[in-house]
Formats: C-alpha cells, structure tokens, sequence
C-alpha cells in the first residue's frame, strides 16, 4: 500500500514534441509523468477555464446579445486553449498562443470600458486606439521575444481597466441607481464590491503562489521528487496559479458584465447568481434532512397508533373476569393466555413503544433544528453574498 501511494516519476524525459523551443519553462519537470506531455499538471488545470469560459459564452448567449461580451469569453476560453497547448508542447508558437490572446482579450474588454456611452464616433476612437495597443505590444514582443514586457503589460493593462471599473462604479453607476432605485441602491453596490474584490484576491493569491514556485523552484523539485506521486501533485505552483487566476480572470469578467447591465438600468431583469459548491452542499444537506423528517414523521405516527391499539385491547380485556382465557395469533396459530398475562404483556409493549416515541420525538426535534439552521445558513449566504440582485 505504502508503494502504491508512492508513485515514482517517469525515468525517462524524452517527449513526443522534442526540444524545448519556448522562451520560458517553469517548475514543473518536463515528460515527467507521460511521454505525450511536457507539463501534464500544467496543461489539464487550464480545464477551469475551459468549463468557465463555455459557461460564460452559454450564460451569454442566453441572456446578453452584447459582442463585445461575448468575444470577452471567447478570448478566455482562447487563452485556455493556447495555454493548454503551451505547456502541452513547450513550443514558441504555442507560448504566442497562450500570451497574446491574453493581451487581446483584455482588449476587448478594455473597448467595453472605455467605448461605453460614448457614441458610434467615439466608440469607434476607442476601438482604435486598443486595436493599436493590441499591435504595438505585439510587434514589441515578437520582435524582442521578452516574457517579463508581455507580463507587465499584461499587469498594468489589468490594474487600468480594475482602476476605471471602480471609478464608473462611484461615479456613474451610483448615482443613476440612487435616482431611479435608492432602495436597492446600496444592496447591488455592495455586490458588485464584492465580486470585484473577490476575483483580485484570487489574483493575488495566484501571483503569490506563482512567485513561490519560481523563488523555490529547486526546493519544490527536490520535495517533490521525495514524496512522489499522486501526492507531490499538490506541490505543482503554476497548476496553482491557472486554478486561482482562472476563477479571478472569470469574476473579473462577470464583475463586468455586471456593471454594464446596471449602467443600462437592468438590474431588476438579471439576477447575480453567487450560488457556490458550499451552498449547494448545504442546500442538498437540507433536502437529505427534510426527508429524514418526513421518515421519522411516518414511523412515528405508526408508532403512535401500535400504542393506541395497545391501550384499546387493554381497555377492553381489562373488564373480563380474571380466570378468562383470550386467545392471541402466534404465527399461523392461536393460543390461550390469561388475562393477567395479557395485561402484563400489552403494559410492556406500551412500555416499549412510549420509550421509542420518545426517542423518535429527539431525533425529530434534533431534525426540524438542524433543517432551520440549514435554511438560515442558506439565507445568510445569499444575503451576504448578494443572492439576489
């Protein structure tokens, strides 16, 4: 067993893709797990972006027409998929896959921040002057093939469009909803607070653990290499990193599409679903203890009534003479039973059956406690998170 859970890396690196031709390589060892993927880890965390971002295009497709939303998602899958490749093959043309869309996508939806409200003429400014930067970081970064250029240009092209988002929230969203809904105002702010906040902070804790991978990396192979497989799994930094900042990337993009529904005054047609694994735990918890309620209900009203029917024949043997002998079905057969004996045998079973009643009404309690508290919980989370928008 102890074996079994120790799993060895692959002695051999070779790999199907042959060298390395990226200019950048990270922590985790090449063809260290199969001879058909340089970065196993690497490639099957960017998953989270591949189910999110379908999600965000069917949520789009659905309920907002807008394309500029769309392409947001299209570009974050697109990342996903280049990124997959790239750590897949360890080839520069992969890299170029995974990187520049990230450039691209927040592009577009730089254009979604900065183009709207403005009019056709000046939408069409806007579209321009991204469509430009979008050109100028690209010739720059093929021509010096820098990953630290594409990374910060990537990081202060975020921290612009986080910066603008806020501003439009205080300065334009709050008073349009102070206007036209004060009641609610204060409530949908708050959400969307929340929802931008809590995507930097998976942001920061992607970046945090990606810089740990790349500070320790020594450390961390020499570790990993020592507790092995599957274990040593949990040890892959930059898996980490597409983890965190796969769901920062979506909140952000959320957070957007968010606002611009305020912004044009439908906050009262969409609903901001901040539904969660946790909630969904609880809320399948609570129907697993409703029905253990109706369960316990059931058993106890038959028990109920074996103990009314014990108090009847009690009631009516109890008028007979003494010495009477009363018949009693045991199996397919009948046998005669005094009263006394009757009487003492029925007191038992009543007995019995009180003290089952009893514990059955416990549990009951215990039930209807844990299934109120379940649905408090269940209300707070969507209070506090901003359940309903």
């Amino acid at each position: 067993m102890a074996n079994f859970l120790r799993i060895p890396y692959r002695e051999a690196r070779d790999g199907f893709w042959g060298e390395q031709t990226s200019t950048l390589n990270w922590c985790e060892e090449d063809y260290s797990m199969t001879y058909y993927c340089a970065e196993l880890i690497n490639t099957l965390t960017n998953l989270i972006f591949v189910y999110l971002g379908v999600k965000g295009i069917r949520n789009c497709l659905l309920y907002s027409p807008q394309p500029s939303l769309l392409l947001s998602y299209l570009g974050y899958l697109t990342v996903s998929m280049g990124s997959m490749a790239f750590h897949a093959t360890l080839k520069y043309q992969m890299q170029l896959a995974d990187e520049l869309p990230m450039i691209y996508t927040t592009c577009i939806i730089g254009y979604t921040t900065f183009a709207y409200g403005k009019g056709r003429l000046g939408s069409i400014a806007v579209a321009g002057v991204f469509v430009g930067l979008a050109w100028a970081i690209t010739a720059y970064y093929l021509k010096s093939k820098d990953p630290v250029f594409h990374q910060v240009a990537y990081a202060l092209m975020t921290l612009t469009l986080v910066l603008k988002g806020f501003h439009v929230m205080e300065t334009q969203l709050r008073p349009a909803l102070q206007k036209r809904n004060p009641a609610e105002c204060d409530q949908i702010l708050a959400q969307m607070w929340r929802l931008a906040l809590t995507g930097i902070v998976w942001f920061l804790t992607g970046f945090f653990i990606w810089n740990m991978d790349n500070i320790y990396c020594t450390h961390l192979k020499t570790a990993r290499n020592h507790v092995l497989l599957p274990w040593s799994v949990l040890l892959e930094g930059h898996g980490w990193w597409h983890l965190f900042t796969g769901l920062g990337a979506y909140y952000f993009i959320i957070w957007r599409v968010w606002l611009i529904r305020c912004l044009d005054a439908g906050e009262a047609s969409f609903k901001l679903d901040w539904s969660s694994a946790l909630l969904r735990e609880i809320e399948a918890q609570s129907v697993a203890t409703q029905q253990q309620i109706s369960l316990v209900r059931t058993q106890m009203g038959a028990k109920q009534r074996e103990m009314r029917l014990a108090q009847l024949t009690r009631s009516e043997i109890s008028s007979l003479p003494a010495d009477t002998g009363v018949y009693e079905g045991v199996g397919k057969m009948f046998v005669q039973i005094p009263v006394p004996s009757l009487q003492t045998k029925l007191e038992g079973q009543m007995k019995d059956m009180q003290t089952e009643v009893e514990s059955m009404g416990k549990r009951l309690h215990y039930l209807e406690t844990t299934a109120k508290n379940s649905q408090e919980h269940i209300n707070k989370m969507l209070q506090g998170a901003g359940g309903q928008a």
